[in-house]
């Protein structure tokens, strides 16, 4: 059999990709535009044809660059009138909704370098697990890791979490192959896959402490000269100072002109003490910390907090992740307690899993401390070490034809989840949870309403003709775009309004429940029972008056 695996392993591991392109690229033009994706879109846009990057600083240009680039295809116009960028959110829907591009097109092309991002993901597990494992593991990693839910959602969107999670992969795994066997070319190719994670979400920061920490680990496994180790850590250092060039050069514009002594728009910012050049960067840097310090209305197991909760992400992963990864996790987990006497014999390969291990666990620990709980895509980095290092534990410790049906097994739980949610990927629960129906008892926003589902409540209109609707939206998308024409609905204490109601109810279900709302405001339509729903998100109610006899 593995012969056979290694004969075919290219065509075995292009088939969940392909697969995983096809069922985010039919999902995704069904959606509106989710919650931020328009103000990315937009922002990375206007960074490319004015230079000028104060727009959407709380997070860095390399995925917002990225996803504008297919928008060049169409000539895009910027909104012409500069009192807009006053309010990013109202500059990013006149980009989309009243420019002369197509909405949809412009979303769907900023879509497309995400889905891109997938795939590579997919690949790099694949390669990877192939590297340090062996076919046997690399195979069902890479069919697990594709057909994800929660990586084919989040993989489809103009957003930096799926960039991010790509490079943070990357950056572990290069170090890892810069520390076997150092060289030049390895150095400066890992130097530049910190720099690029760096530059694609502020959370990435977060390597500048596990990467050092890895290699005391390793000297502390291996036990390598002083020499070597001395040589590694400056290696390193080089390597932090080659990512800030790297990040320089993504804003490069402005550090341009910061080189020339002109000003910027930003100003220094003091962090921890230090003072920090003026650089939009590092206001990016100040503006997420003091966000995390102040707090984020967050939903969870039905209550709402400001600051959030120590075990927010704990319960997300229970409740988000396929059951196949729980099992697999589970399982993995057994074996290696068994093997765990044995762990240190052989230090150097012990290290590699230690250091696959560490990188998502410290990830995890860190999410505990954040003040920010807006949902599993702040999780997804750790998705793809645990697919690895799940499919790489089982592998050696079962049989050859019982590995196989154990993956098989694993795997047809986990197709099973993905293609029953199909096309609702940003509302997959996972079974022992509920489903996508059970959602709202745990969790809200991007997990579960993100405002994907406007195009979706058109098409029910359309082929239903209930009559007038009243529409609470969640989301950054325009109804008028989609023809959709919406009366108000009443909250609890508009008594007039509620008497004189007389029309079908549409309300996202993150309204519903009074997130980032006044408490209360649905709590007399929270009491009756909806007649259905506008893909997973916008609930349906009938509030029409009987009709006269």
């Amino acid at each position: 059999m593995v012969p056979f695996l290694e004969k075919h392993f290219r065509l075995l591991t292009a088939a969940p990709i392909l697969l995983m392109a096809i069922l985010q690229f039919t999902s995704a033009r069904q959606e509106s535009q989710t919650f931020d994706e328009g103000v990315h879109l937009a922002a990375g846009y206007r960074y490319w044809r004015t230079g000028d990057f104060s727009l959407n600083v709380e997070h860095p240009p390399l995925q917002k660059l990225l996803s504008a680039l297919p928008m060049f295809a169409v000539r895009a116009p910027l909104p012409p009138d500069p009192k807009l960028l006053i309010d990013q959110s109202e500059y990013a829907r006149t980009f989309l909704y009243r420019g002369p591009v197509n909405a949809d097109l412009l979303l769907l092309l900023g879509r497309l370098p995400a889905m891109l991002f997938s795939m590579l993901l997919v690949v790099a597990v694949a390669w990877t697990a192939r590297r340090y494992f062996g076919v046997p593991a690399a195979i069902p990693a890479a069919w697990l890791c594709a057909l994800d839910p929660n990586l084919i959602a989040h993989g489809r969107y103009v957003t930096n979490d799926m960039l991010s999670t790509l490079l943070y992969f990357l950056t572990v795994v290069l170090w890892l192959e810069y520390w076997a066997a150092p060289s030049r070319p390895r150095a400066v190719l890992a130097a530049v896959c910190l720099g690029l994670a760096l530059g694609a979400k502020f959370s990435m920061l977060l390597l500048l402490g596990l990467l050092p920490g890895l290699l005391l680990l390793r000297w502390a496994m291996v036990r390598d000269s002083w020499r070597t180790a001395a040589r590694s850590m400056e290696v390193l250092a080089g390597a932090f100072v080659a990512a800030v060039l790297i990040v320089a050069m993504l804003y490069a514009p402005e550090s341009w002109r910061v080189f020339r002594g002109r000003p910027i728009k930003v100003q220094p910012e003091t962090i921890q003490g230090v003072v920090l050049p003026a650089s939009t960067y590092f206001t990016g840097v100040r503006t997420l910390m003091d966000h995390n310090k102040e707090g984020h209305a967050a939903y969870l197991l039905g209550k709402v907090s400001e600051t959030g909760w120590w075990y927010y992400f704990p319960v997300v992963f229970l409740v988000k992740s396929p059951s196949a990864l729980l099992v697999l996790i589970a399982a993995a987990l057994g074996v290696a307690l068994w093997k765990l006497p044995g762990l240190f014999r052989n230090p150097r390969g012990s290290f590699v899993w230690v250091a696959l291990a560490a990188a998502p666990l410290v990830y995890f620990g860190v999410t505990l401390t954040s003040h920010i709980n807006l949902g599993v895509r702040h999780l997804l980095p750790v998705y793809p070490f645990f697919y690895l290092l799940g499919a790489a534990a089982l592998a050696p410790a079962l049989p050859v034809r019982g590995f196989a049906v154990l993956a098989g097994l694993l795997l047809t739980v986990q197709a099973g989840e993905t293609f029953f949610v199909y096309p609702e990927y940003l509302a997959f629960f996972n079974t022992a949870a509920g489903g996508p129906k059970a959602g709202p008892r745990y969790l809200l926003d991007s997990n579960l309403d993100w405002g994907q589902d406007l195009k979706k409540l058109k098409r029910y209109i359309d082929t239903r003709s209930p009559g007038p609707v009243c529409l609470d939206y969640f989301g950054s998308a325009e109804p008028e775009y989609y023809g959709i024409r919406a009366e108000y609905l009443p909250k609890t204490w508009d008594k007039v309004d509620l008497e004189r109601m007389n029309c079908i109810g549409a309300i996202s279900v993150t309204l519903l429940h009074d997130l980032y709302i006044r408490p209360g405001s649905y709590e007399w339509l929270r009491q009756r029972t909806p007649i259905g729903m506008a893909g997973s998100s916008v609930y349906l109610y009938d509030l029409r008056k009987p009709a006269q006899p």
